[in-house]
């Protein structure tokens, strides 16, 4: 399987081409690139030039025939979610069930609280990911770990008064593990654990600005964008003791994702359309210094229904990188099911 050769950012001619695949990719090493198509797991070790089937999930027919097909993966909410790799195994978070895969075994574990996840973290042999549901009511929300080799999840830590966990994330620079929540100001929250829960400081909150998803480290810096469907969004660099927010770039839309390459940062928007954000397009932004950030690309949302479809994003595999391409998908979009890659070297002109 090889893959293929499609015209770049839309709406601007001259551009060098993409790589594309079909599928999604959802882990990327300097070695190896894992993609998921529906229940199939594939793997490229040359770039993403040729493709091999590892391996699939043990769903039934009918559930295996969801996940395939783009619409009713979308409209059920199936496929392959999350990819995260531990100390000894690797999970896979699929609809709402989560596989360990070991020595080339696979192993269902307890179910995820919640809907499922927007995040899914692997951090001194143990997983973490933030219960994600919609809430109306405030109940109690946890932050959930499951230790290497067990079947079980464990509640860590318990939020009271705010509608969901977006996120939970390591940061390597320092050893610890932060958390993003949401929705309404006094429950946006960026906070950080360096004891593994036992205690958890909340390091910047109570206004729409820190309503966030997704936190990028540097060494001196938290990066993040904004999640506010009803105002201007922004990305935005903090000091790592929440003294010191800068606001760096202009967005057209929620932003949902990040992702690391090297030492490259990228954020993707979401469509998510409201008096203030209208564009039809979800975009991807990048910068190669942390200061100076571009749009690389936009994808346009498809005509299918949000409410029942799902919003037009860009999902970010996990993973270090490999430190030369980045690797994205769109997801409903025109490319649906369709991973691309892209030389940093064509966007980035200053480094970290």
């Amino acid at each position: 399987m090889a893959i293929h050769e499609v015209p770049a950012f839309q709406g601007q001619a001259g551009m060098q081409t993409d790589r594309m695949i079909y599928g999604r990719v959802i882990y990327v090493t300097r070695e190896r690139v894992l993609a998921a198509r529906g229940n199939r797991l594939i793997e490229s070790l040359d770039g993403g030039v040729e493709w091999k089937q590892i391996g699939s999930l043990p769903v039934g027919f009918i559930e295996k025939s969801l996940m395939f097909f783009r619409l009713s993966s979308r409209l059920l909410r199936k496929g392959v979610h999350h990819f995260a790799v531990g100390e000894s195994c690797a999970l896979v978070s699929a609809n709402r069930d989560v596989y360990s895969l070991e020595s080339g075994q696979k192993r269902l574990l307890e179910p995820v609280h919640g809907s499922r996840p927007l995040t899914l973290c692997a951090v001194n042999g143990a997983f973490y990911y933030g219960e994600y549901r919609s809430n109306p009511e405030r109940s109690t929300v946890h932050v959930w770990k499951l230790e290497e080799g067990e079947d079980k999840w464990q509640p860590v830590w318990r939020f009271e008064g705010i509608r969901h966990v977006h996120g939970v994330f390591h940061d390597s620079y320092e050893n610890s593990i932060w958390v993003t929540t949401g929705d309404l100001d006094h429950e946006a929250g960026i906070w950080r654990t360096d004891d593994d829960f036992n205690t958890l400081e909340k390091i910047a909150g109570d206004s729409q600005q820190f309503r966030v998803v997704q936190l990028l480290f540097t060494k001196d810096h938290v990066y993040f964008g904004s999640d506010v469907p009803d105002d201007k969004n922004y990305i935005f660099r903090m000091d790592r003791n929440g003294n010191a927010v800068e606001k760096l770039m202009a967005v057209g839309s929620s932003v949902f994702y990040g992702y690391r390459v090297g030492n490259s940062l990228f954020f993707s928007t979401a469509v998510e359309p409201s008096r203030v954000n209208t564009t039809r397009y979800a975009e991807v932004w990048g910068s190669a210094n942390g200061t100076d950030w571009k749009l690389i690309r936009k994808f346009k949302k498809d005509i299918w229904p949000m409410k029942y479809f799902q919003y037009g994003q860009v999902l970010f595999p996990a993973g270090p990188g490999d430190g030369e391409n980045l690797w994205f998908t769109p997801f409903a979009s025109a490319h649906d099911q369709k991973s691309f890659r892209i030389p940093l070297s064509t966007f980035a002109t200053h480094h970290l």
